[in-house]
């Protein structure tokens, strides 16, 4: 049920808001999670203390999530030597020899993590893309709901990198 309302809500939501930018400071813990990578490895936030994490939940079949892809492989790049991790979340529930092939056709060298419904709801994710950005100190910086102003995302990296 939560898929299929996700699914809905991709497509509705980004029509009727676009791409929201929460401009709070931090309100928050993340919530800590341990999830597998596409290998099978375990992998918990909490293992990236002191570095800056960008966790994007994202699924295969959404256009905005596929759009998103060099944007943040870029951002990878561009500033993992800096501290920045990227963690992308895929909501694709079952499916991860796609997301594997998904993996190689985009050229994503970033870590992919094998989501569950758990996760997703703790992050509150109700559409996708949702992007969060949690700080050196693991709390919530930013909450992204879509995608379209990588320029907006690379700043908020850049001031959280330099702190």
């Amino acid at each position: 049920m939560f898929k299929k309302m996700l699914r809905l809500s991709c497509i509705v939501i980004p029509l009727l808001v676009g791409c929201t930018e929460n401009a709070e400071q931090p309100t928050s813990m993340a919530p800590d999670f341990t999830l597998q990578d596409l290998s099978g490895n375990t992998v918990s936030l909490s293992d990236f203390k002191g570095k800056v994490v960008l966790i994007d939940f994202f699924a295969t079949w959404c256009p905005p999530c596929r759009a998103s892809v060099p944007a943040i492989e870029r951002l990878h790049t561009n500033y993992t030597d800096k501290g920045l991790v990227v963690l992308a979340i895929s909501l694709d529930e079952g499916k991860w020899d796609y997301v594997k092939s998904f993996q190689s056709e985009y050229g994503i060298t970033y870590t992919i993590l094998k989501g569950t419904d758990d996760v997703a709801m703790q992050y509150m994710v109700r559409t996708i893309p949702t992007l969060v950005i949690a700080d050196k100190k693991g709390n919530v910086w930013k909450r992204i709901i879509g995608f379209g102003n990588e320029e907006y995302l690379e700043e908020q990296i850049k001031t959280l990198l330099q702190s």
